[in-house]
Formats: C-alpha cells, structure tokens, sequence
C-alpha cells in the first residue's frame, strides 16, 4: 500500500521581479516543479496522495495558480483514477476571515478530491483499508485545537498536518506517533525524519525569498510503504541556487575586492546565468560594497536571476558592553584624559569637571515601552480592550484612522508619564517623513541610551555656571601655561589607535565565531540528548507493552519473534523481555541526567560569554577614543596649529573636552546606525539599495549605479524603515531598554516584496524586541499569518456591534508529540 506525500507547492510564490513570456519567472518555476511531481506521481501509480498544506503561496492565488494545480490533478484522475487525492489547507490558503473558505475548496468539488480548509474531517476509505485524518490550519490554531483520534475499524490509519513541532507548555495538536501508521506533517521546506512514522517531506522547490540555507538540498517528495513502513524520497529538479564560498576582504581595499569577486564567479560551475546567487564578502562593512557599483554589479546582475550581495557578518555588542551604570564616572575619564592630553588637568579643573558631572546623576527609567494589554474607549471604533501578547502583533484592517486612533491608545499606555525625550520621540514612531529627519532621530535615541543625557546635562551646567566664552575673553578665568599637543603626535596617536580598534576587531570576530560554535555545540549535544532519551523511552514503552500482552495471554501467547505459542518457554522469554527493559531502562534514566546537566551552559561556554562581554566593551572604548582623536585633528588649521576658538579659563577648557567627546560619541552612534541599517536596508531590499550614507550633513541611498535620486517612494519608505528598526535593535537590550517597538507608516508603502521581508526581518529581533505591533492595511499579513502570534483586524469606521478588535488566526500550527511514557516497573499480571 503505497501512499505519496507532498506538502508546502507554494503555487503562485513570485520573487524579485523578472517576468519571462508574461508570467512571473519564479511562479513558472514553482510551477514547473509541481508539473513533473505530477509525472512521477503518474509514474510510480501510489494508493494514495496527501498533500499536507500551502498548497497556494498566499489566500488570493493568481489565476496562473489554480490553473496549475487544476491541471494537474485531471493528469493525476485522468491517468490514476482510483487513486484518492487529500489535501489540508496551510496558513498560506487560509484566508482572514473564518467565513470565508479560500481557493483550497473549490479544489473539493473534483472527483476523488478530498480538500479540509475549515473543520477537521475525517475519512474512512474501506476499499484501500485507510483512514485519514485531515487537520487544516484553522483547525490547528483553534482554542482548543483538534484532537486526531486513529480509527480501530482501518487496516492504516494516517494523519495529515500542517504544523511546526512545539513543546508541550506552548500547546498545540497532540499526537502520538505510535498511534498512526504515517504522519504527513507540512509546515517545514525541508525534509526531515520526526520519528518512525512522523515526517516532513519538504518543499517541491526553494520558496523562501532568500533561499541560502536550503542551497545544497534535494527538493522533493516522499512516498511509503505503509505495509512495511519502508520510505523512498523523489527528487524534483529546480532552478539553481548557489552560495557562494565567502570572500574575505579588508575594509578600503576596493581594487582587491573587485578582482576577488570576479575570480569567484568565473570559478562557479556552469556560471551564474540564471540562478539565484548570494555574494558573502567576510571583513566587509556596508560601505565598501559600494566598490562595486557600476558596470560590474550591473553586468552581475543582469546574468543572474537575482544576486544578493551581503557584507561581512556585523559584531553585535552586548547591551551590557554599552549600558554602563556608571556612566558618570566613564564620562569624566574620558574628559580628564582629554585634559590631560591638552595639559591642562589640575586640582582646580578636576573640581570643576565634579560639579559638571557629579555623582548623583538621577536613573532613567527603563523600559520604555512596557505596555501587554490595551484598554480604552477609541472614538469611531468603540470599546477595545485586549491582551498584547509577546512576539508580533498585527492591528489591520478597519479603516486608517481608526487604526491611528488605536495605534494613539498604544503610545499613550506605553509612554504613560515619561519624559518626552529622543527614545520616547522614537518609540512613539514620531519621524520625520524624510530620510533625514529619521536619521537625526535615530541617532540622538541611539546617543541617549548611551550617556548622552548625562554628557549633555554636564554642559548645561557649564551655561548655569555664567562663565561664557565671552567673559573668559574679558579675561575673568584666566590661562594657564600649557603642552599643547602638535598635528603629528595627535595623527600618529590617531592612527595608532586605528590599528589598535582593527586588532580588537579581530579578536572580538574570532571570540564571536568561537561563541557560536560552541553555542551550537551545546544546543546540539542537548538535542542529541534528549533524541536519545526519546529513543530510550520509546523503546522502553514497546517492550513494557509486549510484557503486558505476555503476561496477560499466559503460556498460550505467541511467540514475539516467530508467532508460535510459547507453552513452556513462556516464562523465559517473559525473563529476557524483562531483562531488556531493565537494560533499557537503566540507560534511558542515565540519558535523563546527561540530559538535565545539559540544561545549564557548561562552564567554558560562560567562560568564552564573558571573553567576548570585556572584547566588546573594550572595542566601544577605542572607538570612542578614536573619534576623539579625530575630532582633535579637527582643530588644526592647515599650517598645523591649534584653532583656538574659544579663549582659555579652566571651564572653556573643560567645555571643549566635554564637545570632543560629545562630537566623538555622535559619530560612532551614527556610524554603528548607519552600518546595521544598511544591513537591514540590503535584506529589506533583497540587495537592491546596497548601503545608507551620510555625507557632508546628508543622507543617501546608494544602488548599483550610485546615490538613487530622485528617491522614489518605496525607497524613502524602505530607507526609513530600516533606520527605525536599526535604531531599536540598537537600543532594545534584549528588552532591558526597548521593551516593544510600534510599526506604523511607511510599512503599507513598502512594495509587496520588501513588506514580506520586513517582517521576516522583524521576526529575527524578537529576541531583542519581546514585543513588535504593526498597525496595517493587513496585505502583507493576510500573505503570511504564520509570522505572527496575534492578528487583530480592527471593526470598519462607522460604529456597529461587536467587539472593535477581532482575533484572526495567526501562527504556525503547533504539533505536539505525545511524551512517551514514564520509566516505571509494569504492574504485575494478577493471573
């Protein structure tokens, strides 16, 4: 009994742009896909067919779509017509509204078609001796989700699924795998092995926008004996994806990087044309991607089907390498050093620089932001009143201003009575609508969680103190004889410094690189154990029931191994069983405390943690110490002496370390903002706009050819989108700072593509971000519901009854296998 399991077609998937004989180049593509599934499907002539959800890439497929699909299941009945066809509908065919059934159902109305787009169903098929059970996506995600129950009346009893595996505590479908003779489970493109009934059998083709991670899989589907319970995987050819080896490069070396990129891809086998290709260079910054603009990425572009070229990977710096809660006392060692190189520290300036930055600077209070739940009275909507969970949150639909005047409700809870400073202008969502109003917010929130309040508090005071540059003129604060620092010692300090960031640089990427692995050696191992403890318990459980079954048929039971009845050998084949389980046991309890060591980070894990923490705060030091020496080099005319634009006193001379410093700290907060926005700028973008600059005042958005300009409004919107987010996840502390971050305008102007990967993006700050809440027309959420844990469509303008927020449904499904049971003896058999 041969049965065929397919999942995740993703018919009508469309991606960057290219259009060959009027159909979108990736949709043919997908569909290319499904149409030689179909042939082999015709070829291996399977009992059965399942096809476990996502069978359209979003609710409203194009006419293209159905098209293909309608196509091939007449080849399937034309040339199988007894062959059974099953389908669940996945999150990308459920569309928002429960009433409404989506495109899936009108696949239910083909002869041997059984399609489940709402309620489970369940089918008992006598003449192939199967039943199915068929949990669509609504059924997964409902409180309380279904409950598949196996039918005792079938010879196989399968269950189809389309969901992720969950743990327990997070809740979602039970099942127990011991129950069913095969588990089609969708929800995952690649091909994975669960149990020893429970699949995933993985995509027909790479249909995620950025498809690097599944660039070396075989795409596919399965079938299985569900008589013998052996499996066998059909490979489907697909287009192409290469990823190519990284480059390593050196910041500010673009010759060198031009000709590296080039030999790389004449060494790719076959060439590019036509593929989907991704370009690594390792050591890069954002910036110097722009070494290629011109007629080589052009020329790259225009062979490949699409090119994705990606900086080096950005050194994320703990929050607590920047957070420091001394931050009073970093601020005066950073002055007095300043003072000290213009020799001028003594008792009388140190005193001063006390008053300016004392001890007792007031805590800010954080988090800012922390807001769960909303409850209020909104005028044009009603009454709303709902639970914010963690995760991301969609507020659609309605109309605009309602979703402005919920969205007012949010930032008025969330901000409650704090101050209205540059992080509570940002979290507010209060930008300005150029890309330059966004940068200059960005930054000063940015500089702000970093001391900049207290820096800027310190040179207030100077003003309090009535001590002006003009009266130091007057000569009321009188000079002192001073070493004034030349040009070539403040450059040769200055480049000295640069080699000594380039070196901690170095360090903290090799320490980082060493984090990770061990990281994932660790995850793995954990994982490895608690696979094994399963393997225990399974076995375990199997041998307890066969000593059950023993115990209770007496010497007339058969034999495990070769079905006689045992007779006089039943109590020695019960002994070895029992022995077995005992085995089994003993090493199953020793797997569970390898297992529950596992569950703390083992100490050189910690050790390389804290390694990394002091590399990093390091790092931020010699930056800032850097762009002082740069704003140093500043104050020299071109013949090399010092401008001196302020008169000398024991203040002014404070005063001017304080504004090196502060100038300092603005550079590096711009040039950390600028590089993680051009990164998120590249994926938002899929590589179009390479880099955000910032030049003599301005911002600019640089593409293949140069600046883009004029900006169009996808790229204002993508510009400033990226910088928002940069700025949060700059600041967030993994909540510790930004406890949830409100995505407003200009998300809805962004085009299809770049809103599908924006909110990809904003999935991978959730560890940063516990909390995002997207207030939107709802096109790119109704695209992909299983992206987020709460979809609330807002009641349309105008009054009416119900409830003003609606829950939609929302997440992936959840699949939760049932634990095995517990070690414990079997009860002794009372015959």
């Amino acid at each position: 009994m041969i049965l065929a399991h397919l999942s995740d077609l993703h018919l009508g998937f469309r991606a960057y742009g290219r259009v060959e004989r009027g159909m979108d180049t990736r949709e043919r593509d997908v569909a290319t896909a499904f149409e030689r599934a179909v042939h082999e499907l015709v070829r291996l002539a399977p009992d059965i067919v399942v096809v476990a959800g996502d069978v359209f890439d979003r609710p409203d497929p194009p006419a293209g779509a159905v098209v293909a699909v309608a196509r091939g299941l007449e080849a399937l009945r034309a040339s199988l017509p007894r062959t059974p066809v099953l389908m669940v509908a996945g999150p990308r065919d459920t569309p928002r509204r429960p009433g409404d059934p989506g495109a899936l159902a009108v696949l239910d109305t083909f002869p041997n078609v059984e399609a489940a787009t709402g309620l489970s169903r369940s089918l008992l098929m006598e003449d192939l001796g199967i039943h199915a059970s068929l949990i669509p996506y609504r059924a997964a995600v409902r409180h309380p989700p279904a409950l598949p129950e196996p039918d005792p009346r079938a010879r196989w009893n399968v269950l189809v699924l389309h969901a992720t595996v969950a743990a327990p505590a997070h809740g979602g479908v039970n099942v127990d795998p011991t129950e069913w003779d095969y588990v089609a489970l969708g929800g995952e493109h690649r091909r994975r092995k669960l149990g020893p009934t429970a699949h995933y059998c993985g995509s027909l083709e790479r249909v995620a926008l950025d498809p690097w991670d599944e660039a070396a899989d075989e795409k596919g589907f399965m079938t299985v004996d569900l008589e013998t319970g052996e499996t066998a995987f059909h490979a489907i050819p697909g287009r192409p994806v290469a990823a190519l080896a990284p480059i390593k490069v050196t910041s500010g070396e673009a010759e060198k990087l031009q000709r590296k990129v080039r030999d790389v891809m004449q060494e790719v086998p076959g060439g590019i044309a036509g593929k989907v290709v991704r370009l690594r260079l390792d050591g890069a910054e954002p910036a110097d991607l722009l070494a290629l603009q011109g007629e080589q990425l052009h020329g790259l572009r225009q062979t490949a089907l699409h090119l994705a070229v990606e900086a080096g990977r950005e050194l994320r710096v703990p929050a607590e390498a920047w957070r420091a809660v001394d931050a009073p006392t970093l601020l005066r060692e950073a002055v007095s050093a300043e003072l000290g190189r213009d020799g001028t520290l003594d008792d009388g300036v140190a005193e001063i620089l006390r008053t300016l930055v004392p001890e007792d600077v007031p805590a800010v209070d954080y988090p800012m932001g922390l807001v769960d739940a909303l409850d209020g009275e909104v005028n044009r909507v009603g009454r709303v009143s709902t639970s914010i969970p963690e995760g991301l949150t969609a507020v659609i639909g309605g109309g605009g201003r309602a979703r402005r005047s919920i969205a007012e409700l949010l930032v008025d809870a969330g901000l409650g009575e704090t101050p209205r400073t540059s992080l509570a202008r940002l979290w507010a969502g209060k930008e300005a609508e150029t890309l330059d109003g966004a940068v200059h917010q960005a930054v000063e929130a940015v500089a702000e969680v970093r001391g900049m309040g207290v820096l800027d508090a310190a040179i207030g005071r100077a003003g309090d103190l009535g001590v002006s540059a003009e009266q130091e003129a007057q000569g009321e604060a009188p000079a002192k004889d001073r070493i004034r620092p030349d040009q070539d010692e403040v450059a040769a300090e200055f480049r000295s410094s640069e080699q000594e960031l380039r070196e901690l640089r170095g360090d903290a990427a090799e320490v980082d690189g060493d984090l990770e692995v061990a990281t994932m050696d660790w995850l793995r191992e954990r994982q490895d154990a608690e696979t094994t403890l399963v393997a225990f318990r399974d076995r375990a459980r199997e041998l307890r029931g066969r000593i059950r079954q023993l115990q209770e048929a007496g010497p007339d039971a058969p034999c495990p191994t070769c079905g006689r009845v045992l007779a006089r050998h039943h109590e020695e084949v019960l002994r070895e069983l029992s022995d077995d389980w005992e085995a089994v046991v003993q090493d199953g309890r020793w797997w569970r405390r390898r297992w529950e060591q596992l569950e703390l980070k083992p100490e050189h894990l910690q050790d390389l943690e804290q390694r990394a923490l002091r590399l990093h705060a390091a790092m931020e030091a010699s930056s800032e110490r850097l762009e002082i020496l740069r704003a140093r080099l500043g104050t020299f005319d071109e013949s090399g002496r010092r401008r001196l634009d302020v008169p000398d006193g024991d203040l002014g001379n404070v005063v001017r370390a304080l504004g090196r410093v502060r100038a300092a700290r603005l550079a590096r907060v711009r040039d950390l903002l600028l590089s993680r926005a051009s990164r998120f700028l590249g994926r938002i973008s899929g590589g179009r706009i390479l880099a955000v600059t910032w030049s003599e005042g301005r911002s600019e958005l640089q593409g293949d050819e140069g600046p883009l300009s004029p900006l169009s409004e996808e790229d204002l919107a993508s510009g400033r989108i990226a910088v928002r987010l940069a700025a949060a996840s700059l600041v967030a502390g993994g909540g510790q700072v930004l406890a949830s971050l409100v995505i407003e305008e200009p998300f809805d102007r962004l085009d299809e593509e770049s809103r599908v990967r924006t909110l990809v993006l904003v999935r991978s700050l959730l560890d940063e971000l516990p909390r995002v809440i997207l207030f939107s027309r709802g096109d790119a959420v109704d695209a992909r519901p299983e992206l987020f844990e709460c979809i609330l469509e807002v009641r349309d303008d105008g009054g009416g009854t119900g409830p003003a927020l609606r829950p939609a449904a929302a997440g992936s499904g959840r699949l939760v296998l049932r634990d095995a049971v517990p070690m414990t003896p079997p009860a002794e058999s009372s015959g």
